[in-house]
């Protein structure tokens, strides 16, 4: 079965879930209905599991005809009217670094040795020593490598600044603030909003050496650059991750102050290591109206808890997970869209196993540019050149009352 015919499958199979769901409306579900839901259930996974195989191979195609776009397409074609015969910007600094990464600086041309200090230039504290900045290419299929690795970046607030120098970011709880009504000629009076003072760096993120063989630098069919965008999106997408969520703000080096530090607020499940749909309930109607209603609000917590959430009723024995429509509707938990991510802890005593909120009011901050080093000598006896990339980024929870979480009941 093709893909497309596989996706419509499931869009078949999963608007006959809701239309079930919301036929039976406040009625209790009996053990017909609930057979009926979790065959089509499974049917369900059966699809996801074939689609998502599908596209991992299309995926791999994809990459494919793109490293090989040149050979593919022919050295010997002539450029249409109009259309620039001459490398885009793009494309040579894609070439000088390319060269750098296989060669090193002393074996590059005059010009490209001079696109990379340009590059180099144009990164605010980076000289030779820190290493060179990566080209737009390059970088865009490590940050599509690092989309894998956070659910929490895909749902917050993200601020992309040319340097790391300090930012001064203002927090607070916003449901104390409220104005005033006033008459004709009256001044208004003054509230002193109060405001507590984070400080929003740029911690450093290392991908750890990469190796690479010098008989793989020299073959020009290798493609290097999908190689070490691979690795260092995967590394650097992982702690990335970790620490959003995990970070303590504090420690040597001082960590982010992640999501699961910096929030607070928090609603205790009934049990230490399960929960049920009137905990989820809670943990939503503790968070102020004016937040529920944002676009961005969202539930947040990782996969395992979300398979137990699939196999969840409520009291009147309907499911609380409805599957997504493409097009149509997102996937659901109690009529709230939600999102994975692998950092939130899974449930147990005292942890903060799931977060509800507007994560818009989370902020990520990253550098918008990447550093990469290239080691000669460290390696040279096992006939290996080293690459190491750094990656800086910090977080801050803006308004401390727009999430709360779930706790596990103490043990």
């Amino acid at each position: 079965m093709k893909l497309s015919e596989l996706k419509q499958k499931y869009a078949a199979v999963a608007k006959d879930m809701r239309k079930m769901h919301e036929d039976a409306g406040d009625t209790e579900w009996k053990d017909e209905q609930r057979s009926q839901w979790q065959s089509m259930k499974s049917e369900l996974d059966g699809l996801q599991d074939k689609i998502d195989r599908e596209e991992a191979l299309r995926d791999a195609d994809q990459r494919f005809v793109r490293d090989n776009e040149e050979e593919l397409r022919g050295q010997s074609q002539t450029p249409e009217a109009g259309q620039s015969q001459g490398p885009s910007v793009d494309e040579q600094r894609a070439a000088a670094f390319d060269a750098f990464v296989r060669e090193g600086m002393g074996n590059m041309s005059k010009e490209q040795r001079a696109i990379m200090r340009e590059m180099r230039a144009q990164a605010a504290g980076v000289d030779d020593k820190g290493g060179y900045t990566v080209p737009t290419t390059m970088l865009n299929r490590i940050h599509e490598s690092m989309q894998d690795y956070g659910g929490l970046a895909s749902v917050a607030q993200i601020l992309n600044t040319s340097d790391g120098a300090n930012i001064e970011w203002p927090v607070s709880d916003g449901t104390g603030e409220e104005g005033e009504l006033l008459g004709e000629n009256t001044a208004a009076s003054e509230k002193d909003v109060t405001f507590g003072m984070q400080n929003l760096g740029a911690k450093k993120l290392s991908s750890k050496v990469i190796r690479v063989s010098n008989e793989l630098l020299q073959d020009s069919a290798f493609d290097i650059e999908g190689f070490l965008a691979s690795r260092i999106g995967s590394r650097i997408g992982r702690a990335e991750a970790k620490y959003l969520v995990s970070g303590t703000g504090a420690g040597t080096p001082q960590q982010p102050k992640g999501l699961a530090t910096s929030v607070t607020g928090t609603v205790a499940a009934a049990a230490a290591a399960s929960l049920n749909w009137k905990d989820i309930t809670k943990l939503i109607h503790s968070i102020d109206p004016a937040y529920r209603r944002a676009a961005n609000f969202r539930l947040g917590f990782n996969d395992n808890t979300l398979q137990k959430i699939t196999e969840m009723e409520d009291g009147q024995g309907r499911p609380l997970w409805l599957p997504a429509v493409a097009g149509l509707a997102p996937s659901t938990v109690l009529g709230q869209s939600y999102f994975i991510d692998q950092g939130f802890e899974d449930m147990a005593a005292s942890k903060k196993f799931m977060f509800a909120g507007d994560f818009q009011q989370f902020v990520i901050r990253r550098i918008n540019y990447m550093t990469l080093k290239r080691l000669v000598e460290r390696y040279a006896e096992f006939d290996q050149t080293a690459f190491l990339a750094f990656h800086r980024f910090d977080c801050v929870l803006q308004d401390t009352a727009a999430i709360k979480a779930l706790t596990g009941k103490a043990a």
